[in-house]
């Protein structure tokens, strides 16, 4: 696996902050900017990953993960990245990573808030609810579909697209600070949702809470480098 880039959460003049790392494959949703500056960033990354596209091509590309950004900044969103990559049979494959963190009250038994969010998640049938392990702890993964809709392009009528999107989801309570992080990972590319789990199970392995004192570091904006389009999922995170 390649070296990871970090995250950080915290307020200012907290003592601790939690901290996960994403894979550098995946780009940055821009969330810590302004909704125009963010839609122009999108812009030119789909400019960038499909440069031998169509002009519908890179609309539909900058449209679609416009949206995902705009919802996530809505939800209170800490990070929000994706990827896109080529297999070697040629087939493009992409998913988004989402990183959320809300609190947890009058509990300080991690048995209890697992054992309850086993309960609550498992209500409705169509997740497939199941306790893992992390190095931080235990947690709480969540498999389950759903579809999403957006416009075929960013002008013009041009109906709409529905996708089909796999989804893992890992609850871990962080108690030392009160928060349970919610890291989730949607895909179109179906075949290879088995491997994005692994991603997120790796990202899930990696959040930890520092309890070092310093303030908090400005969200990460990555370099608008070339994609590695080249690389298959399973070249990139073994």
């Amino acid at each position: 696996m390649t070296e990871p880039v970090t995250g950080t959460a915290a307020e200012a003049g907290e003592p601790a902050a939690l901290r996960w790392r994403i894979p550098k494959e995946f780009s940055s949703l821009g969330l810590e900017m302004e909704p125009a500056e963010r839609d122009a960033y999108l812009e030119a990354k789909a400019a960038n990953i499909w440069a031998g596209g169509t002009d519908h091509q890179r609309e539909t590309v900058a449209y679609w993960y416009q949206q995902i950004a705009r919802a996530a900044a809505d939800d209170g969103t800490l990070e929000a990245a994706f990827c896109m990559l080529r297999t070697p049979e040629g087939r493009v494959t992409t998913a988004t990573l989402s990183v959320i963190a809300e609190p947890i009250e009058g509990n300080d038994d991690v048995r209890t808030v697992v054992d309850g969010l086993v309960e609550a998640l498992s209500d409705d049938p169509a997740n497939q609810v199941v306790e893992v392990e992390t190095s931080g702890g235990p947690g709480v993964l969540v498999l389950s579909g759903l579809q999403m809709t957006a416009r075929q392009g960013a002008a013009g009528p041009g109906g709409e697209v529905t996708l089909d999107l796999a989804q893992a989801s890992a609850y871990l309570p962080c108690l030392p600070v009160g928060q349970l992080v919610v890291l989730t990972l949607t895909t179109p590319s179906i075949q290879d949702f088995p491997d994005y789990v692994g991603v997120l199970a790796a990202v899930a392995d990696s959040v930890e809470v520092s309890v070092e004192r310093k303030a908090p570091r400005p969200a990460r904006q990555l370099p608008a480098d070339a994609h590695p389009s080249t690389l298959s999922v399973r070249d990139v995170f073994g």
